[in-house]
């Protein structure tokens, strides 16, 4: 059987090795299984993000033929961990918005979380991802945007590289976005 021709696929995606857990295994595996289908991923993530979990076991799955863009971001998690008298390498739990019975520190930052850093606490990523990304579209020319998410602005990122490009964009939603928090609170 003959390989397809190789063409490129940019991954925009804010999971990624050492972060652990299933959303990040999910794109991780679209990234070592693209190739065998003709498709070169190129990776843009973060450089250093705030994630509830680490598995540097992942780090092993990484094709060797992808290209990993990291960019910084502006995060806020710090500056939550010293309100709320976390250590700061202390792991955020992944539904800290949804906890209802928890301190007033934490309920206050949980509360301006879900009002100013809207789509999620992440957007402070978006400026450089979107620099990046313009960038790796003018010297790598994929042929399309694959986004996977939560967080919700992973998406926000791939629709501004798409709408700049022109390129074909793909969207991935896992959950939760049919029971998620947005359903709950405002």
């Amino acid at each position: 059987m003959d390989r397809p021709e190789t063409r490129k696929v940019l991954i925009v995606t804010y999971y990624w090795p050492p972060a652990g857990g299933p959303g990040v295994q999910r794109i991780l595996k679209f990234a070592k299984y693209l190739p065998d289908f003709g498709w070169h991923p190129l990776i843009l993530t973060v450089e250093h993000g705030e994630y509830p979990a680490l598995d540097h076991s992942l780090t092993a799955d990484i094709p060797r033929t992808s290209r990993i863009f990291k960019t910084p971001s502006l995060e806020p998690y710090l500056l939550y961990k010293q309100f709320t008298g976390m250590d700061a390498d202390e792991r955020i739990p992944v539904a800290a918005v949804t906890q209802l019975r928890s301190d007033w520190k934490k309920r206050l930052s949980n509360s301006i979380r879900l009002h100013c850093f809207v789509p999620d606490a992440k957007v402070g990523w978006l400026p450089y991802a979107v620099r990046e990304g313009k960038r790796i579209i003018v010297r790598e020319n994929p042929e399309c945007i694959l986004s996977s998410s939560p967080p919700p602005t992973v998406h926000l990122i791939a629709r501004r590289l798409a709408s700049w490009s022109g390129i074909r964009w793909i969207a991935d939603f896992r959950d939760p976005w049919m029971r998620g928090i947005y359903r709950k609170f405002p």
